[in-house]
């Protein structure tokens, strides 16, 4: 079986999180992109999809020149090189997401887009390696909140999710 690492994009389009919802467009129209990361520094803090503008910027009926990138980013779904193309579907599937953030510890790699499985998988196969297996899947994603750690998935000694928690800023969700 295939992991992430083996399909996963490498080259993807970055912006500052002080950029500007005008020139994170123009960046994503000249890479001809349906994406981007954005990052503080060296550290990625969140992402932006073509469905996130749709979504967040249009309801707030300003300038794209006057609004930053950070109001609209959302958060990383996380995924590791080493995990198997059936995790990664698993996890863009259960969270209704276009792509997971590849990341190497705290390091980002690059992105598993549904398109780069979709090239993968026909859909008979994809839905009958679904059906095949209900073991647990790990799922990370950055604080939304101090965007500085990566959330906790905290659960009951019976198994069941109680919250997501930053270790960090001890924001819960």
């Amino acid at each position: 079986m295939k992991h992430v690492k083996d399909v996963m994009t490498v080259d993807v389009p970055r912006v500052r999180s002080s950029a500007t919802v005008l020139e994170t467009a123009r960046v994503m129209n000249e890479a001809e992109a349906t994406g981007v990361v954005v990052f503080d520094g060296n550290k990625p803090v969140g992402m932006v999809s073509d469905r996130r503008f749709l979504r967040e910027f249009l309801e707030m009926n300003e300038k794209p020149s006057d609004v930053k990138i950070s109001e609209v980013m959302g958060p990383f779904y996380r995924v590791e090189p080493n995990a198997t193309l059936k995790e990664a579907t698993r996890s863009i599937l259960d969270h209704g997401v276009t792509r997971l953030g590849v990341f190497d510890g705290e390091k980002f790699l690059g992105w598993i887009t549904l398109s780069d499985l979709a090239k993968e998988f026909t859909r008979k196969s994809l839905t009958d390696l679904l059906r095949k297996s209900d073991e647990p899947h790990p799922t990370e994603w950055l604080c939304p909140n101090c965007q500085k750690a990566f959330m906790e998935k905290i659960t009951s000694v019976e198994g069941t999710v109680l919250r997501w928690e930053c270790q960090k800023c001890h924001h819960i969700l």
